[in-house]
């Protein structure tokens, strides 16, 4: 009687046991992991926004389900404000980053990249109804408007100080544009790509200046010494360009192809 009570008791031992790793992190029996957690800014037109359904969509939404597929893992996005999103990652909110991330000297000492996906500089944007702004001189006393945090707001703090001009930082790259058309900035310093969404979408409104700050392919972002996960991305980007993906999506969302010649050479303000 004895024994069958310790046969039911391991029996028992051994089906919470198996409850209780099936409520862990999603994976296989051999423990290989498949769920990829994204941290994203959804506030950042064209590459991740929400719709007036409040669905997440963009460039970098549709890649990175677009990676899930070719890895064979669910995506699961973690929305987080780009100022902390660095922070996010490193305290193990998420796996990666696909915010429109751009490669830079000093991001690369505290985390991994893929290959870039998609050629990428800041540039200057103003008012169609003022003059193009041909240098970077032109922009002497002017206000100029960043979103915090970005490769933009370190390029544009340097500058100020050597050419004369303001800068007014906001949480979120749309409230720079409102600010624009309020009269409170006068241009924007802003990725390429976003800068090409704005004019395509409103070009009466805003013109974009041949003044580039800067050069900075945009890639995924991996937790620093996650060189498996790494690995596995960069295959995985080889594969949707080869096929065509990434030019596909490229002409969906910025209306031309930013993914077959990038310049991977960093030219960046830090």
């Amino acid at each position: 009687m004895k024994k069958a009570k310790y046969v039911a008791l391991a029996l028992s031992l051994l089906l919470v046991t198996g409850v209780l790793a099936g409520c862990g992190d999603k994976s296989t029996g051999e423990g290989e992991q498949t769920v990829l957690k994204i941290g994203t800014d959804p506030t950042y037109p064209p590459f991740e926004f929400t719709n007036d359904k409040n669905e997440l969509i963009g460039f970098d939404i549709d890649l990175a389900n677009a990676l899930g597929e070719k890895l064979g893992m669910e995506v699961e996005f973690v929305p987080t404000a780009f100022d902390g999103i660095f922070t996010g990652m490193n305290s193990g909110a998420y796996d990666v980053i696909m915010a429109a991330v751009s490669m830079t000297p000093k991001r690369l000492e505290t985390m991994l990249f893929s290959k870039p996906y998609l050629a990428n500089g800041q540039v200057i944007l103003n008012r169609k109804e003022d003059a193009v702004l041909s240098s970077l001189e032109e922009l002497k006393d002017l206000n100029v408007g960043v979103q915090l945090g970005t490769t933009a707001d370190t390029a544009t703090a340097k500058y100020a100080e050597e050419v004369g001009f303001e800068v007014t930082k906001y949480d979120e790259i749309i409230q720079t544009f409102s600010a624009m058309k309020a009269g409170h900035v006068d241009a924007i310093a802003v990725d390429y790509a976003v800068a090409i969404e704005y004019v395509a979408n409103e070009p009466e409104s805003y013109q974009i200046s041949p003044v580039m700050l800067t050069n900075e392919p945009i890639a995924v972002a991996i937790k620093k010494d996650n060189t498996e996960l790494q690995e596995k991305i960069n295959a995985a980007l080889l594969e949707l360009k080869e096929e065509g993906k990434l030019k596909e999506l490229s002409e969906k969302w910025m209306g031309g192809d930013y993914t077959s010649n990038i310049d991977e050479e960093l030219n960046v303000v830090e």
